[in-house]
């Protein structure tokens, strides 16, 4: 079809739809009139049954007043009466005109109202009766009146016209709403029948326009869209993109490097490129473009420029310059890049880098999957693992291969707290074991979210071998105060023994009260010895369930040897007590440490007290202190009776190497040392105290929550120990009295025996004799080849014979966990009791 064509039925479509539009709005046009005749007869019809109603009830208003007037002569009930007379004039008068046009309706009215006229000359009547007499009693002739219920039948007949009226004007009114409903139909129909027309006429006229119009902007859009395109994806590149001519005229400039500049797109349209390169550098970069306009290659790198932004700074930029041709002419596209911030950023961390492999400590950066994304010097230095080893490797594998939930337990932590602290074992790279601290911290990006966790280790190895070293000191100190008082009561039991040797030599005839004498001397010697040892222990410290009414139990009888006798010692212990999670040696240590401090606050004398109970640490007071928790603890009180403590010397009385003493008296590291154990049990220590009235230090541990009553200690029973069935002993020492008399004890009960004095010796018999030895009594301290070492030689030759380690100092606790495969150890000194049971218990196990 033709343009022409396409024009002719367009405008003829158009007419057409007009055209509808004005018949079909006569149309409703005429059928509103009638629409609105018809409304105008149904409100007639309400309007005469409404008047029809207040007609009989004016005429009941009229009797109302006229009965109240009979009844009690008061003239207030007339005037119901005359407003009801006058309502039924008017209401008459209304319903005429309503009715003026139904000839039906205006009889019914002249009969209803002669009914009325008829009604209102009765009630007049009455009215009149008893208006001659108004003040008088009601006559009889009254009372009968109103009693009769004359003028009933009226109202009657009233009530039965007024019926008829409405019935009538209830059917013209049904009839009148049909109509009404009818014409409105009607004209819906047109206004819906003249829009349908309409619109499919503007429909037919839109298509053909829009199929006219689709074809002439067809290639229209196709080059839009293809503009469209390139100009938002020049519009969205982060490099900045500037179309320029030969000239250096600027043809075109993204946001990016209009941002880049710090002008608006659009004012650099017209501009020099050479307005945005700083002064110095505008005839060499006009030189650079021209010898690239005459080479022949399509692109020009560079990544030494210079940009100049509109406040005169200038900034380090690369990028390319190509060549562009558009139709029949040509100019040039320069892309930019701003390397400011990436030269900064790579400057900070080169410096940042720098920093941190300067810090002594590890620091690492992990990633929320565990990945090591940073990893300084003082890392390297600690693991042992260069930074092309750790970065991007699982965190967990690599430093803590065999104890992942530690990890996992940090890095929860950390997740829910955003901070975690602790302090533990790790191996490293050469397999050497260190303590470290570690502290992490949560990173979180802009929105908070978490990212990352910064990790801080420090290795504290070298800092707990002095504290251990210090602790070492200081109980060493304190064992000499011990010495001291145990050297009076430790030469007590030596000297009845040398005096009963020398008198049984002589042939005393007391010799079994001698012998008595000896044994229980020597007893005596050896307890005070082992506990001795109990108190100096060990260097490792070894954390363990502990009844701490025990540890007390043994304290006690050491200060009844090292307090003067002017102290008097109360010490309360209660039936049941907590157990705590601690080193029984340093907390042995703690409660002498506290003790030697009581004893040297009272020179001349007085009360030292030491109770222990079960406590509870409520949150207001674990509120108060940074090494408490609320719940369950064992207090530990130790209040004497001194001199006290001055306020400024309290507030630093637990700083290492601070004391009061003289020169010589004191290392200062007594209270500092108590603390510090105290607090790595989990615990606190505070003091309290007033000049002249004395000192009390509260000692606050954490009860492991598991009560543990007191065991008493078991009854020696008179009764024979058990003896041997010709089992062979190897026994062990390079004391030679150990050996003779443990092989006479021994083979007087039934036992056979082979000695050696050395651990040499031992492994030469072995080896003749292993098949034949059924347990091995070795004595740990042997010069030379020791008892661990013959330990380990015997179980070469034999991995199931039986050894008996034998020792008088305490059971080792620091020798690599290599008296675990040991079957029992007997502390020096022993009884033939003790012997001959432990040896059946290994022999019968």
């Amino acid at each position: 079809m033709s343009r022409t064509k396409r024009n002719y039925w367009l405008t003829l479509a158009i007419i057409a739809s007009f055209i509808a539009v004005a018949v079909f709005g006569i149309v409703t046009f005429r059928n509103t009139f009638a629409v609105r005749e018809v409304e105008q007869r149904i409100a007639k019809s309400h309007a005469v049954r409404e008047a029809t109603h207040q007609l009989l009830s004016s005429v009941k208003d009229m009797q109302t007043g006229q009965r109240g007037y009979l009844l009690t002569g008061n003239p207030i009930y007339l005037e119901p009466y005359r407003i009801g007379v006058e309502q039924i004039q008017a209401g008459f008068a209304r319903l005429r005109d309503l009715t003026a046009d139904n000839p039906i309706q205006l009889k019914h009215l002249d009969e209803m109202q002669q009914l009325v006229e008829e009604k209102h000359e009765y009630l007049a009547h009455t009215i009149q009766l008893r208006s001659e007499a108004p003040n008088e009693p009601i006559d009889d002739q009254v009372i009968e009146i109103v009693k009769s219920g004359e003028g009933e039948g009226t109202m009657e007949k009233l009530r039965d016209v007024a019926k008829q009226i409405l019935t009538h004007e209830g059917e013209l009114l049904q009839q009148r709403e049909a109509a009404s409903e009818h014409d409105a139909e009607v004209s819906r129909t047109a206004i819906m029948a003249g829009h349908a027309i309409a619109l499919g006429l503007i429909v037919i006229a839109g298509f053909v326009a829009h199929v006219d119009r689709k074809k002439r902007d067809s290639a229209e859009t196709r080059l839009d869209a293809k503009q469209s395109e390139l100009a938002a994806v020049i519009n969205s590149a982060n490099d900045g993109i500037i179309a320029f001519n030969r000239d250096l005229g600027i043809r075109l400039t993204n946001p990016a490097a209009a941002a880049m500049w710090g002008i608006d797109s659009a004012t650099s349209v017209g501009q020099s490129l050479l307005n945005f390169v700083p002064h110095q550098r505008r005839e060499a970069f006009r030189h650079r473009v021209q010898d690239f306009l005459e080479s022949s290659e399509a692109s020009m790198p560079f990544t030494d420029g210079v940009g100049l932004r509109s406040n005169g700074e200038e900034f380090p930029c690369q990028g390319e310059i190509t060549k562009t041709r558009s139709g029949e002419e040509d100019f040039l596209t320069l892309i930019l890049a701003d390397v400011s911030q990436s030269r900064d950023l790579n400057a900070k961390l080169r410096q940042h880098t720098l920093i941190l492999d300067q810090v002594r400590d590890a620091v690492l950066v992990c990633d929320k999957d565990d990945r090591i994304l940073s990893w300084n010097e003082g890392a390297h230095r600690l693991y042992g693992l260069s930074k092309s080893e750790a970065l991007g490797k699982n965190a967990a594998q690599l430093l803590f291969p065999d104890d992942r939930p530690l990890w996992d337990a940090g890095r929860d932590a950390t997740l829910a707290a955003g901070d975690y602290s602790a302090e533990f074992t790790q191996r490293t790279a050469d397999g050497r074991q260190r303590i470290v601290e570690q502290r992490r911290s949560l990173l979180r990006n802009e929105q908070g979210e978490p990212t990352a966790q910064l990790i801080l280790s420090i290795d504290v190895s070298d800092r707990k071998r002095e504290e251990a070293k210090e602790r070492r000191s200081q109980r060493l100190e304190s064992i000499g105060t011990l010495a001291g008082g145990v050297a009076h009561d430790l030469n007590n039991v030596l000297t009845p023994i040398l005096m009963s040797g020398k008198l049984l030599k002589q042939g005393s005839p007391n010799a079994s009260r001698l012998h008595d004498t000896i044994v229980t001397s020597a007893q005596r010697g050896a307890q005070m010895i082992q506990k001795l040892l109990a108190f100096a222990g060990g260097d490792q410290s070894q954390s363990e369930e502990v009844d701490l009414r025990e540890i007390l139990s043994e304290l006690e009888e050491i200060l009844s040897h090292t307090l003067q006798k002017t102290i008097d010692l109360q010490i309360s212990i209660p039936d049941k007590l907590d157990l705590i999670h601690a080193d029984s040696t340093e907390l042995s240590q703690v409660l002498m440490n506290l003790a030697i401090n009581a004893r040297d606050a009272m020179p001349g004398g007085g009360r030292l007290d030491i109770q222990v109970e079960n406590f509870y640490v409520d949150p207001s007071r674990a509120s108060h202190s940074d090494n408490l928790n609320a719940g369950p603890h064992v207090l530990l009180t130790v209040a004497d009776s001194g001199e006290g403590i001055p306020k400024e010397v309290i507030e630093r009385i637990f700083d290492p190497f601070f004391t009061t003493k003289a020169q010589g008296k004191g290392t200062g590291l007594g209270l500092a040392t108590t603390l510090g154990i105290v607090r790595s049990f989990g615990g606190d220590v505070t003091v309290y105290s007033e000049p002249l009235a004395g000192t009390i230090f509260s000692v606050y541990l954490p009860s492991s929550k598991l009560t543990q009553p007191k065991v008493p200690a078991a009854r020696v029973e008179n009764h024979q120990p058990p003896r041997g069935n010709g089992e062979l002993i190897l026994i062990v020492d390079d004391e030679s009295l150990i050996v003779e008399t443990s092989c006479e004890t021994l083979q007087s009960n039934r036992y056979r025996t082979v000695a050696a004095r050395s651990g040499a010796e031992a492994v030469a018999v072995f080896q003749n004799r292993g098949n034949e030895i059924d347990c091995v009594l070795l004595d740990m301290m042997m010069p030379g080849m020791d008892g661990l070492d013959t330990k380990d030689a015997l179980r070469e030759l034999n991995p199931n014979v039986r050894v008996i380690a034998s020792s008088g100092l305490r059971r080792p606790g620091s020798s690599g966990g290599r008296l675990v495969d040991v079957d029992g150890f007997l502390p020096k000194p022993y009884t033939d009791e003790q012997l001959l049971n432990m040896l059946r218990n290994v022999l019968d196990a």
